[in-house]
């Protein structure tokens, strides 16, 4: 059977970018360059190779809603969205739906349950089976969230264990290193390892990148490497930001902010290796970036991220203060097995994590559904 055409959408496409965005829209472009029919619903404009249809949505952020409490602007802002979708799938209807916003998917799911266009809901959220069970077919990104589900007596049989990818093409071993490091990081000595970690910079998030800091300053000042940071942040976050740096590392650190997509490649190249201080993250698509860039992860033992890491890196429990530190030691006084355990990481993207090994799940998923849809 060949595979089914595809629609996915995403209300933050055209003016967000998060995990989902990014998820939509490398999901869209590989699949339309392997010659499956896909379109891309969008809540603005963006710029893609792929089919795409904006739907009117009144946003969370609107001054039309804006007194409301953020609940209530966020359901506006889907139900909205879903209006729009569900008005566009029945004038041009795509027998595969793919969606990962659980309002949208949920409601979606909801008009087409007599219809010929079936979804597919992908959590990214970590909501489980007390979310999950609300859909026929359900994608989750790593198998510990299928094996725990399982464990907990819940039926599991349509759902597929498929990770996120990333382009090793577009992120790659770069020869231009020295190059990217020069621009990035006027002045600083050729010779000095550079940390890069990359996170939300508001007070609270989740990606603590402020016991990051805190870590790498544990580190004694001839082995302490230059770190840099790059994120969304508001102006205000920002300047907490560089005055919390500044008071621990001195100048010894580079903020960067509202980089594009295209700008994160050179942003490994620079860095020697990444380290990722969430403590549970869904999935963490910058560690695939990081790995496939040749750059070695550090990361907590949440079994995710243990499983994304394999042996591309260390994962060890950076609840504790002093474990970061303690991981990433080895790296900065040996830069020889930095640089092997980069190779692996690479290798450990190619064999489990690029288009060529994922997307054949995708097509999996899809003319399963068709299989099932058809059965009497």
């Amino acid at each position: 059977m060949n595979t089914p055409k595809v629609a996915i959408a995403v209300s933050g496409l055209g003016h967000i970018r998060r995990g989902s965005e990014t998820w939509a829209v490398d999901l869209a472009n590989a699949l339309h360059r392997r010659g499956i029919g896909t379109h891309l619903f969008t809540a603005g404009r963006i710029p893609t190779e792929v089919p795409q249809t904006a739907l009117r949505t009144l946003r969370r952020n609107s001054i039309w809603i804006r007194w409301l409490d953020a609940r209530r602007r966020y359901l506006i802002e889907q139900k909205s969205f879903t209006l729009s979708l569900t008005r566009a799938l029945r004038a041009n209807p795509f027998p595969i739906v793919h969606l990962t916003d659980p309002q949208v998917a949920w409601w979606t799911r909801d008009q087409f349950r007599q219809a010929p266009c079936q979804v597919a809901y992908m959590d990214g959220l970590m909501l489980g089976p007390d979310w999950n069970w609300r859909f026929d077919h359900v994608q989750v990104v790593a198998p510990e969230y299928r094996d725990a589900a399982a464990r907990a007596g819940h039926d599991v049989s349509r759902w597929s264990v498929i990770p996120h990818f990333v382009d090793p093409v577009q992120f790659s071993a770069s020869e231009d290193c020295g190059k990217h490091r020069a621009r990035l990081l006027p002045g600083v000595d050729s010779e000095m390892p550079v940390a890069l970690a990359v996170g939300d910079f508001a007070e609270g998030s989740s990606k603590r990148l402020d016991y990051v800091v805190s870590e790498i300053a544990r580190l004694p000042a001839p082995e302490r490497p230059w770190l840099m940071l790059a994120g969304n942040a508001t102006p205000a976050e920002r300047r907490r930001m560089e005055a919390f740096t500044t008071s621990l590392l001195g100048p010894q650190v580079t903020i960067l902010t509202s980089l594009a997509r295209e700008d994160m490649p050179a942003l490994y190249a620079a860095a020697d290796f990444f380290v990722h201080a969430a403590l549970r993250e869904p999935f963490g698509i910058v560690l695939l970036e990081a790995m496939a860039s040749g750059r070695p992860v550090a990361g907590h033992s949440f079994p995710v991220t243990r499983w994304i890491i394999g042996d591309g890196g260390v994962s060890t429990d950076l609840s504790q203060p002093g474990a970061l530190a303690a991981a990433i030691t080895p790296w900065i006084r040996n830069p020889t097995e930095t640089r092997n355990a980069g190779e692996r990481a690479r290798q450990r993207v190619l064999q489990q994590f690029s288009p060529d090994s994922v997307l054949p799940l995708y097509a999996n998923l899809y003319t399963g559904m068709m299989s099932s849809f058809s059965r009497p």
